[in-house]
Order: C-alpha cells, then sequence, then structure tokens
C-alpha cells in the first residue's frame, strides 16, 4: 500500500490523550502549558479528548497514566516532558518497553527542532511507536515538555 492510499484509508478523526510527564506540575507548583495547549490543539482540528492527566516523573506512574489511556479508548496519546538527559527524565525507559513497534518520529521531530533551536535539538530523544493489545492499536508520540516542543 502507498503513501496516499495510506492517507486516504486512515482516520480523520480518532480519540486522544495527553499526559504530562513533570515533578513540579503534578506537585500544582508550575502550570502545565504544554499539556492544555496539545489538548487545545488536537481538540481544535475536531478529535476527541478521553484523558488528559499529569504524573511525576516516576516509571509507575508513567506506565499507569499510559494503561489509563488505552482503557479510556485512546486511538492516540502524546506525552509531553521526560525526553531529556537528566537522571529524572525517565519517560522512554518508561514506555519504550511497552511499544510493539517504534517510529522514526524521533529524528523527524529533531531534524524540525534542529531549525528552530540549533545543536540542543540532540538533547531530545523524542520518540513514537505502538502499543498492541485486544485486538486494539494505540499510537503514542512522547514530546519534550517545553511549549516550543508542543508547537513544533
Amino acid at each position: 500500500m502507498g503513501v496516499e492510499e495510506h492517507k486516504e484509508n486512515a482516520p480523520k478523526k480518532f480519540r486522544f490523550a495527553v499526559v504530562t510527564i513533570s515533578d513540579t506540575a503534578s506537585r500544582g507548583e508550575k502550570e502545565d502549558t504544554s499539556g492544555k495547549f496539545l489538548v487545545e490543539e488536537l481538540e481544535r482540528a475536531g478529535h476527541e479528548r478521553v484523558l488528559y492527566e499529569i504524573v511525576p516523573d516516576e516509571k509507575m506512574e508513567i506506565i499507569g497514566a499510559i494503561v489509563d489511556a488505552f482503557r479510556a479508548g485512546a486511538d492516540v496519546v502524546v506525552t509531553s516532558g521526560g525526553t531529556g538527559i537528566t537522571s529524572r527524565d525517565i519517560t522512554m525507559e518508561s514506555v519504550r518497553p511497552l511499544f510493539d513497534k517504534e517510529l522514526s518520529f524521533g529524528e523527524i521531530f529533531r531534524l524540525v527542532s534542529y531549525g528552530e533551536i540549533g545543536t540542543a535539538a540532540v538533547m531530545t530523544r523524542a520518540t513514537a511507536g505502538i502499543i498492541k493489545s485486544s485486538g486494539r492499536v494505540m499510537a503514542v508520540f512522547c514530546l519534550p515538555g517545553s511549549l516550543g516542543a508542543a508547537k513544533t
């Protein structure tokens, strides 16, 4: 199946979840501007929100939020945060083992980001993948936590 056929057959609307991964936002010490932006933009595009959650940078909290999104019926999950290189940035280590297939999203994201922020783009480990379970498929996109990254 070619690109055009994929585009033609792809769903035009989907159910989504946004999960923000941030110690400070989960404690209410910082507003979640990137997560709120993602929710607003996806809703504006006509997609249906089934979950919006803020969790700390903790492995079981992150995995639990992905499971919550699946149980809520999400077709797509967008995470925001925890993709950097500090010791608390564990989104990739938490989410990657859940993937049945990893997508090449990270490379494209870094390429676009490089044009916007220069060499700092190499510090993100943004990625995406597909999780299959119970006859369903859910795509997960892991983004950096900045508002700029969410806009990109």
